[in-house]
């Protein structure tokens, strides 16, 4: 397959000769053809490029513009792929084969783009090299294929832009009003998303791009020639493309940095109030991939731009319009998050925030931007005589603090954004912190901030029996844990609740050490189910046992499997001050707290009859160390109750060797690994899956299906149907993964 890279050039041969020696140096002989449209250079490159065997090129008398030198670029192309490609850029190893890649993922994919040193519209990532020789080896290094990081766009830029043909023929030539250049690349985006193509960049392919080198020191001209053609997009598309395109990051940076592993991975079900033409949501399904998104629009061609990217559009009009949510058609408490951007448009309509907040889950957040009430700038307003300050849209964050109140939301953060100051600006601001109180000078900066609000997790029913998963048969082991089967058939075992009622409030919740404590039982509730879940399953077999609960954090572990019957339990952990405090708040009878490394455990050979380890074995440095250990310290035919991650969904592209996205985690293993290290020194009694999710739900399954000519839907008679957090015999899934793994372990007997 044959793909025809189009360079346009005007002057500049410098830049034009490094280009195209990397294309001849990094890209498969016979895979390309180079066609070069030169707009009248003056500088000698019609002469060299009339001298390269290789190049096919037309030479233009006269600048024509950008758009109609790649029309004419185009015309003369022979391959299946059509690329644009600017003389100011250098490409890297596997630059192209990396590109095909994602074109050819998807049949609905139509165009791709590389990340780079230097573009707009996040298309730029950090970069540590000086000279050409460290690029390529920062290239060389970053080329490497990992489909995580493709990302939907509603836009990609021109520098670097790869199309199947199919798609260029769809959707025509590039449009010529747009002159010397720029917003043709906007524009001709647009009209593939229209056409029902889908725009990836692939953020595993990096070339460099010394960027703007046409214009050089002629900014003037060069911002002429935007303002020109802005005006021609506006003219042509009716709406402002920095407002209908802005991908709201500051919005989006609040929930990561807030909710960093909020179903991560998973889909979710989003609406935005004023979506534009998607990007917000686009950028949000990066994170959670097949998620339903919905969106308001009141400009009609915007949202028919969001439709055609993915979002349902459930209405058009403004913020205020959503009040009437019965015609949408979502159902109440259906949603997982909800987006405003000018939420001060809708926030003083009655019961407003209250009929968004009945949208939402248990645990569901609404994100929104309020305009600053404490601005210098509307403070400024204010005082002057001269002018008049309509206040009924501006907020404080106490009265923002008052509305999700009232709409039964608890605020998680409140966000501000810096505006650039003078140093009048500074002097203002610092008389106003002198008059009101510097604590507030934060607020009297930002033009507006941002609210991260949540619905509190639904209650739990108070009872007095046994909590029993659903999908976990009842386990029942004789009192000397000799010979108990993982099959019984009563609860004896745990005779009532062993959830710890006591809470370590002043403890905060990072997302990786879980506590147990009225913050997480609200706003961290599917994190804090999972967690006593494994620990009810365990507390069924610890009767009668001598346990150790390896990495017990702050104990509520380790009073769990006390309280279910436990003859004593050890908990340790490589925290001292987490070790500490498990002594202050679960020492007692028959519990006792050590602070040690899991992998030199203190404990003489054969010293319990349980080793219980969650999410434990991907922090240590070798997953078969800590197996290995755990081992040493149980008797013959002690249980090892071990559960961690399932890489094939948290970390499905990362090779076993490779960091996975969470920092903390030395590796992750898939289901087939656990097992494979497990049974060198265990004999595996029961495996569980947590989290469970039909392989449907994957887009890579659907891609290889569609691509093998198979329908994509699965029958919904056969899908794995959703437990929440039960544990579910793996026995039980075909076709469906876990997002973890538990297994139930005995230690080998000697010549066994």
């Amino acid at each position: 397959m044959i793909t025809s890279i189009i360079l346009v050039t005007y002057n500049k041969l410098e830049y034009t000769q490094l280009c195209i020696e990397s294309i001849r140096r990094y890209t498969a002989a016979g895979s390309y053809e180079i066609i070069v449209i030169d707009n009248g250079s003056t500088d000698g490159t019609p002469l060299w490029l009339e001298e390269q065997p290789d190049v096919i090129c037309q030479l233009n008398s006269r600048n024509e513009g950008f758009p109609k030198a790649c029309n004419q670029g185009i015309a003369l192309a022979s391959g299946e792929g059509i690329m644009l490609l600017n003389n100011d850029t250098v490409v890297t190893p596997r630059w192209l084969e990396g590109l095909l890649r994602g074109l050819h993922s998807d049949p609905k994919v139509g165009a791709v783009g590389p990340v780079t040193n230097y573009a707009s519209y996040m298309t730029q990532i950090p970069t540590n090299y000086e000279t050409l020789e460290e690029m390529e080896q920062f290239a060389d290094r970053h080329n490497v294929h990992d489909s995580a990081k493709w990302e939907e766009r509603l836009k990609l830029i021109g520098y670097c832009l790869l199309m199947k043909r199919e798609a260029c023929e769809a959707v025509g030539l590039f449009d010529e009003r747009f002159g010397i250049g720029n917003y043709e690349d906007d524009d001709y985006s647009l009209r593939l998303l229209l056409k029902g193509y889908k725009l990836l960049l692939c953020g595993d392919t990096f070339i460099h791009h010394f960027g703007s080198i046409s214009f050089g020191a002629d900014q003037k001209k060069f911002q002429a020639i935007v303002t020109d053609n802005h005006v021609h997009f506006v003219q042509k598309w009716g709406f402002e493309p920095g407002s209908a395109m802005n991908v709201r990051l500051d919005l989006l940076s609040v929930v990561e940095q807030e909710l960093p592993d909020y179903k991560r991975g998973q889909p979710i079900a989003v609406l935005e109030i004023g979506c534009g033409c998607g990007g917000t949501l686009l950028k949000l399904k990066r994170d959670h991939p097949d998620s339903t998104l919905y969106g308001l629009e009141r400009d009609p061609q915007a949202s028919r731009i969001a439709q055609a990217a993915g979002v349902a559009i459930v209405g058009q009009g403004t913020a205020k319009d959503a009040l009437g949510t019965a015609r949408w058609g979502i159902e109440a408490g259906s949603l997982d998050a909800i987006i405003i951007g000018n939420a001060h448009e809708f926030a003083s309509q009655s019961g407003g925030m209250k009929g968004l907040a009945a949208l939402l889950k248990p645990e569901g957040w609404l994100l929104c931007s309020f305009a600053n009430r404490l601005c210098f700038r509307f403070v400024k307003q204010f005082m002057s005589p001269s002018e008049h300050l309509e206040t009924s849209m501006l907020y404080t964050s106490d009265q923002v603090k008052g509305l999700m109140s009232k709409a039964g939301l608890d605020v998680l953060k409140l966000a501000y954004a810096a505006d650039s100051l003078t140093s009048e600006d500074e002097r203002f601001i610092k008389g106003l912190a002198d008059l009101m109180g510097q604590s507030l000078s934060e607020q009297f900066t930002a033009v507006y901030f941002i609210s991260l609000a949540r619905l509190p997790a639904a209650e739990i029913a108070e009872t007095t029996n046994a909590v029993i998963p659903v999908g976990i048969p009842d386990m029942a082991c004789q009192a000397d844990g000799e010979d108990g089967d993982i099959a019984g058939t009563g609860n004896d075992a745990v005779a009532a609740d062993i959830r710890p009622s006591k809470e370590q409030n002043d403890i905060r919740f990072t997302g990786e050490r879980l506590v147990v404590s009225r913050e997480v039982k609200e706003q961290c509730r599917e994190v804090y189910e999972e967690h006593m879940l494994r620990y009810e399953l365990a507390g069924k077999l610890a009767a009668g046992l001598q346990v150790l609960d390896a990495a017990c954090g702050t104990g509520y572990g380790t009073g769990m499997l006390k309280a279910a019957g436990a003859v004593h339990v050890t908990g340790i952990d490589i925290d001292e001050q987490s070790v500490e405090r498990a002594k202050l708040d679960y020492g007692g009878d028959g519990i006792s707290f050590v602070a040690g490394d899991v992998l030199k455990l203190p404990f003489d050979n054969g010293a319990f009859d349980a080793v219980v380890s969650f999410e434990t074995i991907e922090h240590v440095s070798e997953g078969r160390a800590w197996i290995r250990e755990s081992a040493r310290v149980l008797r013959e035919g002690g249980r090892f109750i071990v559960s961690t991650p399932n890489r094939a969904l948290t970390n499905a592209a990362n090779y076993y060797e490779e960091q996975p996205f969470n920092p903390h985690h030395r590796f992750e293993y898939r289901t087939e690994e656990l097992v494979g290290e497990l049974l060198q020194f265990y004999d595996i009694e029961a495996l569980y899956g947590q989290n469970v999710y039909d392989d449907s739900q994957f887009a890579a399954m659907r891609w290889l299906r569609a691509a093998n000519q198979l329908p994509e839907d699965r029958e919904e008679a056969h899908r794995v149907q959703s437990r929440g957090h039960a544990l579910v015999p793996l026995s039980e899934l075909k076709s469906g993964e876990p997002m973890y793994v538990l297994a139930v372990c005995r230690k080998k007997r000697a010549g066994g």
